[in-house]
């Protein structure tokens, strides 16, 4: 169920130990830089873009993550091992190697080891850390930051992950040490960044700029410090973030929990103009995760099953189906899709109707029409994950200080 954000900290504050203090004292000021539009590519995990960590500077590919509470990095410890890293990783695997940094420093002493088992990163297998400190550099950005050091617990030396580092956007709630502050937090509260404001627009294909020159050629823009009011075409609507405590329950299962997240309170679903039940006990959550689980549109099974029904969609098997949802996956006439309702979503604290469209719900797949819909839980809406498919023909806002998403539409350029 929802709570507010004040009320629930407590649980908030599970991820970390009493004991420990709220941030290491004397932490010099960054130097301030402007705005940057960090370029992202689209990858099967998310998406990625480039960081550097330690002096001299060692290029990251990181994973930008709306969903994690830090920058975490693979490093060379394995099982507790810095001299056992190809016990763990691949030789072809990108890691950062803090032994060679001059400015990285351990913080066991503030931030003891942490591990998440389950989690959603590697599901059940342990995801350990060990808290550090070291300058990371994003654009024009540089702030000496409390970092995650992985400790590696398993083997994946046949798989080695296109990125080293996962950049964590999660919020940041009154009460979190630094050990739970994402990157962008620390650096803007160092005085790296100008306002406290991220922003996101996706330039996926089939959109009406075809040679993506809205996100400078990139596949999308994850904008830092400030957002782009000429990408925007008409007003935002601000909406306050809640505690939604079901979301360690049906959605991200952590253990201990995280509840970290930009989740708006969905009021009202809609296939067309039909309104659809929200789950009467706790209500929905609207989770914002523009990773792999952002994609597909965010329907309770009820709601899709009616979608299913009333397109006369049937079943399909798919070796790569559009999304990662444990939901069956249905396909329709391609010559239909036009007919078939826009799916809407309002959220607490204003009636504006946000839609996903048809042609952004069904993927043409070798000429077979696919719906792409994910799902959540049993019955009526009660959490969705709002991200790659919602986003599209979007601009989206996080304000880290006042705790707010954005939404506009995206003006094309």
């Amino acid at each position: 169920m929802y709570s507010s954000l004040t009320d629930s900290l407590v649980a908030a504050a599970l991820l970390a130990s009493s004991s420990l203090v709220s941030g290491r004292p004397g932490r010099p000021r960054a130097e301030r830089a402007g705005s940057f539009d960090l370029p992202l590519t689209w990858s099967s995990f998310g998406f990625l873009g480039n960081v550097s960590i330690g002096t001299p500077p060692q290029q990251i590919v990181s994973f930008v993550d709306w969903t994690w509470i830090n920058q975490y990095v693979f490093t060379t410890a394995c099982h507790g091992d810095k001299d056992r890293t190809f016990d763990c990783f691949s030789k072809e695997q990108t890691i950062f190697n803090q032994s060679q940094s001059s400015t990285f420093r351990e913080e066991s002493v503030l931030y003891p080891s942490r591990t998440w088992n389950p989690n959603h990163f590697f599901f059940y297998e342990d995801l350990t850390v060990d808290h550090a400190s070291d300058v990371e550099v994003v654009g024009p950005s540089s702030a000496r930051l409390v970092i995650q050091a992985a400790d590696f617990q398993f083997n994946i030396t046949n798989d080695p992950y296109p990125f080293a580092g996962v950049y964590g956007l999660s919020p940041v709630f009154k009460g979190d040490n630094e050990s739970i502050q994402s990157p962008f937090y620390q650096a803007w509260s160092a005085g790296a960044w100008p306002d406290p404001f991220v922003a996101f627009h996706y330039c996926y294909n089939g959109s009406i700029d075809t040679s993506k020159s809205t996100c400078g050629g990139h596949d999308a823009l994850q904008t830092l410090g400030g957002y782009n009011d000429s990408l925007i075409d008409g007003g935002i609507s601000w909406y306050d973030i809640e505690m939604f405590e079901e979301v360690n329950t049906v959605d991200f299962v952590y253990k201990p929990p995280i509840y970290n997240y930009w989740t708006l309170k969905l009021t009202e679903l809609s296939l067309g103009d039909k309104v659809q039940a929200i789950n009467k006990s706790t209500g929905a959550g609207a989770i914002f995760d523009h990773a792999s689980y952002g994609r597909g549109a965010p329907l309770s099974v009820n709601a899709y099953e009616e979608l299913v029904s009333t397109s006369g969609a049937t079943s399909i098997t798919l070796d790569l189906p559009p999304n990662n949802g444990n939901q069956s996956f249905y396909e329709v006439d391609c010559d239909s899709v036009d007919t078939l309702p826009p799916i809407k979503y309002q959220f607490g604290g204003s009636e504006r109707v946000w839609e996903v469209t048809p042609s952004s719900y069904v993927e043409n797949m070798n000429n077979t029409c696919v719906l792409n819909i994910r799902t959540l839980g049993d019955g009526d809406m009660i959490a969705g994950n709002f991200g790659e498919t919602f986003a599209k023909d979007k601009y989206i806002i996080f304000d880290f200080e006042k705790l707010k998403v954005g939404l506009g539409d995206l003006r094309w350029q």
